[in-house]
């Protein structure tokens, strides 16, 4: 079955599998934007625009938000942006603060067949993250979740969209539970040194490598690793690390705004 990858922002990706078109975390917003963090006193900085617009996008069917309280995977526009599609699938508490109709909230491990023309039983799986290296300030940082894809003729293992998460044990429950063909890891060490020290929000890239391994995925792509300031690992840094490892000929990094199709 065709599915094409299409890197728009951060971890916005535009997913088209067989002409049904998924989108994750949508964030639109412009470069240059700062926003105020929860702690009232420091911001975050977007630095980079998104490769397309919501007008270039055509119709979405169905939208995957890892969480829904940190502009970084859903900004302003993109919080515009989620009224106007069929479906939205989120958390519980995302559910209850957008308050929008067409938001449905999963908990970990729960799944829900989704109605496609075009793809035979697809089933989206929520997965559990930890949103920080520590769990005391995981705990702080709010509900998130990745999400498990899988449909029919799905030959070769699923497709695992991370979240904002580290390694800890639910990641390796993944890999304990699925056949991943596709890993699509949210990377980039997001970090704020000043105010929270050697905390660090998503994966390292060394961590990213062993998720890889640890899945013995066929594809491993990269997202969530450049456009904002508070990313201590970006894109040629990570990159670097990959192809000094096992897994460099799996990794497939994508181009802003440009399909790549994978056989999943």
């Amino acid at each position: 079955m065709k599915v094409t990858i299409t890197q728009i922002d951060t971890a916005c990706l535009l997913i088209d599998i067989n002409g049904f078109k998924i989108l994750t975390d949508p964030a639109f917003d412009e470069a240059g934007k700062k926003y105020l963090r929860a702690d009232g006193k420091t911001y975050l900085h977007k630095t980079g625009s998104p490769a397309m617009s919501t007008a270039d996008l055509g119709a979405i069917d169905l939208v995957l938000l890892s969480h829904h309280q940190h502009k970084d995977n859903l900004d302003d526009a993109g919080r515009a942006f989620i009224e106007t599609v069929p479906g939205v699938i989120s958390t519980k508490e995302a559910v209850e603060q957008l308050q929008l109709n067409n938001v449905y909230s999963l908990e970990e491990w729960e799944s829900l067949e989704v109605e496609a023309d075009t793809v035979e039983e697809l089933t989206i799986t929520a997965t559990p993250c930890q949103h920080a290296s520590t769990k005391e300030v995981s705990a702080k940082m709010g509900h998130v979740i990745g999400f498990v894809i899988e449909w029919k003729e799905q030959a070769n293992g699923v497709l695992y969209i991370s979240g904002d998460t580290v390694l800890f044990e639910g990641v390796r429950d993944v890999a304990e539970r699925f056949l991943v063909n596709t890993a699509i890891l949210n990377v980039g060490k997001a970090g704020i040194p000043a105010s929270t020290g050697d905390v660090y929000y998503t994966f390292t890239a060394d961590e990213a490598i062993e998720v890889a391994e640890m899945m013995h995925v066929d594809h491993l792509i990269p997202t969530h690793w450049e456009g904002w300031d508070h990313f201590q690992e970006k894109s040629q840094e990570a990159m670097n690390h990959f192809a000094k490892s096992h897994i460099a000929e799996k990794v497939i990094k994508l181009e802003p705004g440009k399909a790549v199709e994978i056989d999943i």
